[in-house]
């Protein structure tokens, strides 16, 4: 079977369109396999909401994989207002880093160990009189101390 050069020239220009073709092909199959993956996100959150919310909350909570945290991170960290930590920062009673142009930055691990500062014992670790001793002093200490004191309790479910 023999052809023309007309009929060789068009299947060249067939041809080179093939490795696009190609590309598309898998293209088509990454996206089919991103909606398999899809397809399963959804049987498991029933919804596109659900999945959506679910990825929101993931997203509020990556600032936990920092070193530093911004005020707001760390008072999301810590289950307090930016008023309390700013307070703090006032006092000099917690450790921060204000680089040029920013506002004030957190080490994680000194903001475990100012609320560890905070840490009231229980019955079980020294009496009751130690601990009715302990409250009494943070009740003199004033207000400030007592709203930190009462937002410790509530984040410890106490």
């Amino acid at each position: 079977m023999e052809f023309s050069a007309k009929e060789i020239l068009c299947l060249i220009e067939r041809a080179s369109v093939i490795p696009d073709i190609l590309r598309q092909k898998e293209e088509i199959e990454d996206l089919l396999v991103k909606f398999e993956d899809l397809e399963e996100y959804l049987k498991r959150f029933h919804s596109l909401d659900e999945l959506l919310s679910h990825m929101r909350d993931l997203e509020d909570k990556v600032y936990m994989l920092k070193t530093y945290l911004t005020t707001e991170e760390a008072g999301k960290y810590l289950a307090i207002s930016k008023y309390t930590l700013r307070e703090a920062v006032k006092q000099r009673a917690l450790p921060f880093y204000t680089p040029p142009g920013k506002g004030y930055y957190f080490l994680k691990d000194d903001l475990d160990a100012w609320m560890e500062s905070y840490r009231i014992d229980c019955v079980h670790d020294v009496g009751k009189e130690e601990v009715e001793s302990q409250v009494d002093d943070i009740e003199d200490d004033g207000m400030d101390i007592q709203a930190q004191f009462e937002a410790l309790k509530k984040r410890r479910g106490i």
